[in-house]
């Protein structure tokens, strides 16, 4: 089952500036503020290939350092950070099953999936299978799918959970892009709207009530308070 392979990701970035002499004095912590969450189903959406959700957040930050761009790989927005042996030799999967010094170390339990293990492959055969773990600024937005639950409660959804290896599901955390080059270091604030699709949404949450959490970082990796969505269904 591959359902959720195909999602999209979109984003609308709008931001306000004020021409005062003396501008406005914000925290360098970003703030964010919700403002709406709408549904659109196949064909009238940013995708019109698939179903889209698209939210919309107001935002307010003192030094204005917002955003990342797409060709920023390096630490600290890394995507992955691997395990080396002092002979510079990778943590592979038998390292880890037959070293009782990495059983402490967070994994599932087959040597294959997307979270912790990446297959390296030689004209399609399997050669090695490296240990990694995911760094969590890699994304500039994080996404948390809540769903209700009967006796009022909510479960997070986590599509990287839901399939097996290969078949692996994505996450809708994403970038946005540096919001203002001009003048560094000034306060900043406005609106973003950031859109996701997917061929699966209705698949997964047709009959069910969601809301979503949501954190936005800046470059120097400072973290906004949480924001939740009200509820909503599709």
């Amino acid at each position: 089952m591959r359902l959720i392979r195909g999602f999209g990701l979109f984003l609308f970035i709008g931001l306000g500036l004020s021409a005062c002499f003396n501008p406005p004095e914000y925290p360098v912590q970003p703030q964010i503020e919700f403002e709406s969450i709408v549904y659109r189903e196949y064909g009238t959406g940013f995708d019109t290939n698939f179903d889209s959700l698209i939210l919309t957040l107001k935002f307010k930050d003192g030094d204005g350092d917002l955003g990342l761009d797409p060709s920023e790989v390096a630490a600290p927005y890394n995507n992955k950070y691997y395990f080396r042996f002092q002979d510079g030799k990778f943590l592979n999967y038998k390292d880890k099953r037959t070293n009782p010094n990495y059983d402490t170390l967070p994994d599932f339990v087959k040597p294959y999936n997307c979270i912790n293990w990446e297959v390296i492959r030689e004209n399609n055969l399997v050669k090695d299978t490296l240990y990694f773990q995911l760094n969590p600024d890699y994304y500039n937005i994080t996404i948390d799918f809540l769903v209700k639950n009967a006796d009022g409660s909510y479960t997070e959804f986590d599509l990287t959970k839901e399939f097996n290896y290969p078949g692996c599901g994505g996450t809708f955390d994403g970038r946005f892009p540096i919001l203002f080059k001009d003048k560094p270091g000034s306060p900043l604030e406005g609106t973003i709207r950031y859109g996701m699709g997917s061929p699966a949404f209705k698949a997964f949450f047709s009959i069910k009530t969601l809301k979503l959490r949501v954190q936005i970082k800046d470059r120097a990796l400072n973290k906004s308070a949480f924001v939740e969505t009200p509820d909503f269904t599709l």
